[in-house]
């Protein structure tokens, strides 16, 4: 019997690109994308969904850049495998931009569905709380929107970066509370507010899940009086935290010198507390009534209580300095020194914790009555001269003090879901799953680089947001049936 012998063999390294194919064919990326956008006919080699299917691997791999997309097939095995017949530099990029084009002309929507759709049924992805947050996305260079005049403008506006010479663009993220999977992603121009976009996201949510009982979890900007009628006018349930306003405000205190009794929270092995109360809001005549929820969290109380006393301090040690001030160049009034002293308590917002008082010692001085050379004998005439020195006097007030300690701690959300759909247990928990959108937009901006971004056309940036959230959801899909297996 004939023996086999190999006399050569070659080895490659593939690292993780056998199971990248494994969850770009279980998604259905490149046959979506192909069977409704087909390539051009002079385009013999590259399909639209192939090229797709390139650009998500180079996100993946941190090739941000199209025209780096050549040298990463040439250099690594990863598109080899996934993409066996494609030869490196057929990845140039033009081709690439132009698959990009075709994405934006078809409907970039119309695609998310679909693909969504295909994964949130293939891996069977809970979709009964949803979380939305907005990021902005930084770009470098004078981006011309006058040659897009119907697409979103890369402009100038809130950086939450606090990077105001750069331009940006703002992009919302819907995920759901299932493995913080990616749903639904929007680009926006960088000027637009992030309160403005939430009901248009819960919206596209909607179209997306064909069911609108899911519950719409969001940041402070969603609980806008406007947002939250919306949204229950037309049937759906919101989570949101309250913003400070001074109503929200009082209704909260009130709540918490008031009420009576609290629920015990597990959460993370240890114990947090809540209740709630109604809270009636009104807008354009109609009442609502919608339901606060108001949780208390040991770290929260922790972190206030520091802050509360650091400002406290500082607002004495400020007093302090004042105090070597006084009665010195601009600080001779009482008008400038009560000036001063408002500016300390403002800027420390102490103001409900102490109390100050000015007061005036004069000092009197004696000078000669006359200008000029004195007689011999000393008997010149001498004239009292009074003047002021004042002193500040800082009380602290221990009992404001407390109060707003018990306070510290608690702070209130609100919702219009009933209390047996959603107990405050649950509100809980929903809530501190927001940070699962958070983490995704922090790992969007940080290992995945989305910004700065370097395409300079508005159309094709936002083609290539949404390759990139497809990106997020294959490393989503990934992680979820790894911890699956763990478990298992």
């Amino acid at each position: 019997m004939p023996k086999n012998i190999v006399k050569n063999v070659t080895t490659r390294a593939v690292g993780f690109a056998p199971i990248l194919r494994y969850f770009f064919d279980q998604c259905g990326i490149a046959e979506i994308i192909d069977k409704h956008i087909p390539t051009d006919p002079r385009r013999k080699v590259l399909t639209h969904g192939e090229a797709s299917i390139a650009m998500i691997t180079g996100i993946l791999f941190q090739v941000m850049q199209l025209y780096r997309i050549c040298r990463f097939a040439r250099e690594t095995t990863v598109l080899k495998v996934l993409l066996p017949n494609i030869e490196p530099h057929q990845y140039f990029d033009d081709r690439l931009a132009d698959t990009l084009d075709a994405l934006y002309r078809y409907g970039l929507g119309n695609l998310e569905m679909m693909m969504t759709r295909q994964m949130i049924s293939s891996f069977n992805i809970r979709t009964d709380i949803c979380h939305n947050d907005t990021t902005t996305a930084s770009v470098y260079g004078d981006y011309n929107n006058r040659l897009a005049p119907d697409t979103i403008h890369i402009t100038f506006g809130f950086n939450k970066k606090h990077r105001d010479d750069l331009k940006q663009l703002v992009w919302s993220l819907s995920v759901s509370s299932d493995s913080a999977f990616p749903l639904f992603q929007q680009a926006y121009s960088g000027n637009r507010a992030d309160v403005t976009t939430y009901v248009e996201q819960w919206l596209h949510l909607i179209d997306l899940l064909e069911d609108r009982s899911f519950l719409y979890v969001g940041d402070a900007k969603l609980a806008s009086r406007e947002n939250l009628a919306y949204i229950h006018d037309h049937d759906g349930f919101f989570l949101a935290p309250l913003p400070m306003y001074e109503s929200y405000k009082a209704a909260l205190h009130n709540a918490i010198d008031h009420h009576d009794h609290e629920l015990l929270l597990p959460h993370k092995g240890r114990f947090n507390r809540g209740f709630e109360v109604a809270l009636p809001i009104e807008y354009q005549g109609k009442s609502y009534p919608f339901r606060m929820i108001v949780l208390y969290d040991q770290s929260l109380f922790k972190r206030k209580r520091k802050t509360l006393e650091n400002r406290i301090e500082k607002t004495k040690a400020a007093f302090d300095e004042l105090t070597g001030k006084l009665n010195k160049y601009q600080l001779k009034t009482r008008q400038a020194i009560e000036t001063a002293c408002q500016k300390i308590l403002k800027k420390n917002q102490t103001a409900d914790f102490f109390t100050y008082r000015i007061k005036n010692q004069p000092v009197v001085t004696y000078k000669n009555k006359r200008r000029g050379r004195q007689p011999k004998n000393g008997q010149g005439q001498k004239v009292a001269v009074t003047t002021d020195h004042f002193r500040v006097e800082l009380v602290f007030n221990p009992e404001a003090f407390e109060k707003v300690l018990d306070r510290c701690g608690y702070y209130p959300l609100v919702t219009n879901n009933s209390c047996q759909e959603l107990p405050v247990e649950a509100a809980m928990k929903a809530h501190k799953d927001q940070y699962k959108v958070e983490h995704t937009n922090r790992r969007a901006k940080g290992s995945y680089r989305l910004e700065p971004i370097y395409i300079h056309t508005p159309q094709r940036i936002e083609a290539y947001l949404f390759l990139f959230k497809i990106a997020l959801q294959v490393v989503g899909l990934i992680e979820r049936n790894a911890r699956a297996s763990i478990t298992t």
